[in-house]
Order: structure tokens, then C-alpha cells, then sequence
């Protein structure tokens, strides 16, 4: 009876935790907002989402295969953007092209891909690439 009771409390603490997890203090979520989630993302039924406000729009983040996502819906439900971080294996070839020919050399940093109202995608792409030079004396650059 006493394990009965001790596995009760632990449940009740995990659905509490979820359900702090799923929104800030104040924030009211419209069920329309929470049923687009659901809809669009089936893994938030499990995995905690951290809800905020963004104007009129409601912010969910989440994890996505391991990777931090961030989906902003209107008060309707209708998914307004989305913004996903992706591996750089995952690029578009013609971005990694135009790097490398304006960058040789380039490492990627971080990649998210932002999607907007319409499914048009955008990529925001970190990047650092590394040159060496060799100068002289002078400061100048010796070839």
C-alpha cells in the first residue's frame, strides 16, 4: 500500500512539473493555440513545451530531434512562423556553394531554418571562417 502511495506521489509530481513547463505563471494558453501544437507537433503530448507572448502571438519552444524549435502561432491556432535549428548537413547545397566560394575555409556555427506564414523558407546561418596571411615587416602582405 505504502509503494502504491509513494508511486501515486511521484506521477502526481512528473504531471505537475509537465504542466509548469508548459506555460509561464501568468500566460493563458487558448486552446486553439495548444490544440495547433498538438496537431502539428504529436510529441508535445510527451515532451514540455515552454510557452511566451509575442505581441498578439503566442511562442511555444520546444526540442525537436534534440535540437531547439521555436513555433509561433496566432491566436487562432495557424502556425505564424517557425524556427528550427538544423544540422549543417541539412543546408541547401547552393548556400554551402556561395559560402565556400565567398568564404574558403568556412565553419558553420549554428543554422536555423525559419519558415513564414506561407511555408517560404529562410535560413539564418552563423558562420566564422579562418585566413591566414603571411606579412612582412612593413604590415605588408607578402604572396
Amino acid at each position: 500500500m505504502l509503494m502504491k502511495n509513494f508511486v501515486f506521489l511521484v506521477i502526481g509530481i512528473l504531471l505537475s512539473v509537465n504542466l509548469f513547463a508548459q506555460s509561464n505563471e501568468n500566460l493563458t494558453i487558448p486552446q486553439a493555440v495548444k490544440n495547433g501544437m498538438l496537431a502539428n507537433f504529436p510529441q508535445t503530448q510527451k515532451v514540455p513545451v515552454t510557452w511566451s507572448k509575442e505581441g498578439d502571438l503566442y511562442k511555444g519552444t520546444l526540442m525537436v530531434m534534440d535540437k531547439p524549435g521555436i513555433v509561433v502561432f496566432n491566436e487562432s491556432g495557424k502556425i505564424v512562423r517557425m524556427e528550427m535549428r538544423l544540422h549543417s548537413a541539412y543546408l541547401p547545397q547552393n548556400i554551402k556553394d556561395k559560402l565556400s566560394k565567398q568564404f574558403p575555409g568556412y565553419e558553420i556555427l549554428d543554422i536555423y531554418e525559419l519558415t513564414d506564414i506561407n511555408g517560404k523558407k529562410t535560413y539564418r546561418t552563423s558562420y566564422q571562417f579562418k585566413q591566414t596571411s603571411l606579412f612582412n615587416e612593413d604590415g605588408e602582405i607578402v604572396k
